[in-house]
């Protein structure tokens, strides 16, 4: 049936260049932007994905930032500390000139206070951007961030610890602490049980002090390489709370109580200190002193140890944390970056089919004049 109202052949070529167009404008969108996803409306699912990889791997190159800088303060201390040991070195070989008779003490002496001024300004030296770990202003641990585990509903941080130690401290403080009790029935009677002795307290051997009667307690003495004393007192209490016997102890109060050293380069020797940064011997006490440095020698290694180990663990979380961001990438590709391949060849196709859609629509369009020859 021929209608002048109702043209099929037209409706039927307008929907189909309808569809044509409507596809040909996504794919120049994604030829222009580079994206096959490039909103919600596109894939809302590898959209939301996308995003949220993207905001993940602006977390973690922000922590590869944080990690550089990290990298430069343990950089700048474990310079210092290398300079640190050859002066060390120094003052052992002026020590053991010291030990011979008939030393020069007073040239010996010029000498060491010489070496001990080098020690001074190599420690106070030793700061990056206000941060120094040998002068012993740092007394807080610290948390260098090191890396971000992404989760469903966020993510946290992983952190590296760190925890400095001072080389020369200005003078001692002691603070108190009150720790919260011991209840378990085990570990009261393992500490219950430890028996006094009579060690003298150095670094590596702890003195304990067990007191016996209504007022139970045991104290443990630990010193740590730079001279910080820890003194913790476990007091014996019973079910109310009142001071008990060790034997019958139903919780154990503690406190500890911590004494700052003067820092890794004063050491004890023979019964006196010896500070390698104000060192003066006599031929009585230069033996000493060398015993003294070979412990401070010690210590700073030990020291410089620690900082390079957590050197190490900066460096390998900084790589892995560029892997990921790496992974990352190419996952938000994956997920929404445009195939241009495909992109041209479809671009090229629907070019085609748009001109034979307009084409059959011109053709149905003029079909409708066919009807004025019914009339002629």
């Amino acid at each position: 049936m021929s209608s002048i109202l109702t043209n099929a052949s037209a409706l039927s070529a307008l929907q189909s260049l309808t569809q044509t167009q409507s596809a040909l404008q996504t794919t120049e969108n994604q030829v222009s932007t580079g994206l096959a996803v490039s909103s919600a409306a596109d894939n809302a699912s590898y959209w939301s994905i996308a995003t949220q990889l993207t905001s993940d791997s602006g977390v973690i190159t922000a922590a590869n930032s944080a990690l550089t800088q990290s990298q430069s303060v343990l950089d700048t201390a474990s310079s210092a500390i290398s300079s640190i040991i050859t002066t060390i070195n120094s003052i052992q070989t002026a020590l053991t000139q010291a030990v011979e008779p008939n030393a020069d003490i007073t040239n010996i002496n010029t000498t060491l206070a010489s070496l001990g001024s080098q020690l001074t300004d190599a420690v106070n030296g030793a700061s990056f951007n206000g941060l120094n770990l040998l002068n012993g202003s740092q007394t807080a641990a610290l948390n260098f961030v090191a890396g971000f585990n992404a989760t469903t509903n966020g993510g946290t941080f992983n952190s590296i610890g760190f925890t400095a130690q001072a080389l020369t401290a200005t003078g001692s403080t002691t603070t108190t602490a009150q720790e919260p009790s011991i209840t378990d029935a085990a570990t009261i009677n393992q500490i219950t049980s430890l028996a006094s002795n009579s060690a003298t307290l150095a670094y590596g051997t702890n003195v304990i002090t067990a007191t016996a009667g209504t007022a139970g307690s045991v104290v443990i003495q630990s010193e740590a390489l730079d001279g910080t004393i820890t003194s913790t007192t476990y007091t014996a209490v019973d079910g109310n709370g009142n001071g008990t016997t060790l034997a019958d102890a139903a919780s154990l109060q503690v406190s500890t109580s911590t004494t700052t050293g003067a820092g890794l380069l004063t050491q004890s020797a023979g019964g006196s200190s010896f500070d390698l940064t104000n060192l003066n011997v006599t031929s009585a006490t230069a033996s000493n002193a060398l015993t003294a440095t070979e412990q401070a020698l010690t210590a700073v290694t030990n020291y410089a140890a620690t900082i390079g180990a957590t050197q190490d663990r900066i460096t390998n979380a900084s790589n892995l944390n560029s892997q990921l961001t790496t992974n990352y990438s190419t996952g938000v590709a994956g997920l929404v970056d445009a195939n241009m391949n495909t992109a041209s060849t479809q671009l090229q196709a629907l070019q085609t089919q748009e001109q034979l859609g307009i084409q059959s629509l011109s053709i149905a369009n003029q079909n409708s004049q066919l009807i004025l020859k019914l009339f002629s």
